[in-house]
């Protein structure tokens, strides 16, 4: 994570390529406002054509219907078989959204380490 954090209603997205996985780092919040940013950054690193594509979200203070038809639309498109999507969860509140909108299950959640 970056030093200081976003300015309110803003969205960093950190990427690291290795080994053919792209790891994604969201820090802020993810709305109608930053969701273009990430729709840009996912369209770019899935050109790249990495097996494996990771969505970290412990970064991330608030999550929209807008930021989630993002990550929905990349699960979809995962889900054709072009690569396997991954999220790392968020706080109670980003997890909440997953939760009360129904779409938890349609997607892969792998537990952050903590070592």
């Amino acid at each position: 994570m970056s030093a200081h954090p976003p300015p309110l209603g803003a969205l960093t997205i950190d990427l690291v390529q290795d080994n053919g996985t792209a790891s994604l780092a969201l820090e802020g919040e993810l709305d109608i406002a930053s969701a273009p940013a990430l729709e840009e950054r996912l369209s770019a690193v899935e050109n790249d054509h990495p097996a494996r594509v990771v969505i970290d979200m412990t970064g991330l203070a608030f999550i929209d219907s807008t930021g989630l038809r993002v990550l929905l639309q990349a699960n979809a498109r995962a889900g054709d078989g072009a690569h396997e999507l991954v999220l790392r969860p968020g706080a109670d509140a980003v997890q909440r959204v997953f939760e009360t909108t129904g779409v938890f299950a349609a997607f892969h959640f792998e537990p952050v380490s903590t070592g």
